[in-house]
């Protein structure tokens, strides 16, 4: 048993990670064997094209707009205290990043860029920008309300913590 566990603390992860991973290598293998073949030229085109779109233009970008709502929310004071110690950006971060994916995936349909789609599927273009817009107002209130939360429970654990907490003074 000690011989099958080895490599494992060598990997340094858990044996469910070990599998995922594998499991990753596996479908990306599938996918290559599948697609590349049928047109290699298109896919090496589509890898550089998300290589220069990514770390070219795309991280840039990103990072920019991180250290701006990090500059401008460090030197706000919030209300009702200070933000908690913890990675509160996150809370902007995920729902943000989630929008730009969808709209990443769904942009002609949200420009109503494609000419023809309402008569080769039979569904209008017209929801696509408001439904886009609704998940993106949804998915920073469910993280505005997430992030209340985690800072009420903070707040309650470290007022029940204090030592002279709920006791009137003599």
């Amino acid at each position: 048993m000690r011989r099958l566990l080895g490599p494992l603390r060598w990997y340094g992860a858990g044996p469910l990670h070990l599998l995922a991973l594998l499991g990753s290598f596996a479908l990306a293998g599938y996918a290559a064997m599948r697609f590349v073949p049928a047109n290699p030229l298109g896919v090496a085109a589509w890898f550089v094209g998300a290589i220069v779109g990514h770390d070219l233009l795309l991280l840039p970008l990103y990072s920019l707009l991180d250290r701006g709502a990090r500059a401008v929310l460090r030197h706000r004071p919030a209300p009702t205290g200070p933000l908690p110690t913890g990675p509160w950006i996150n809370h902007l971060r995920v729902p943000a990043v989630l929008s730009a994916l969808l709209f990443l995936v769904f942009a002609p349909l949200i420009l109503r860029l494609p000419s023809g789609f309402e008569q080769i599927t039979g569904r209008p273009v017209t929801p696509y920008l408001t439904h886009w817009l609704l998940i993106t107002g949804a998915l920073f209130v469910g993280s505005a309300v997430i992030l209340a939360w985690r800072v009420g429970r903070a707040r309650r654990l470290t007022n029940s913590s204090a030592p002279d907490a709920g006791r009137p003074e003599p």
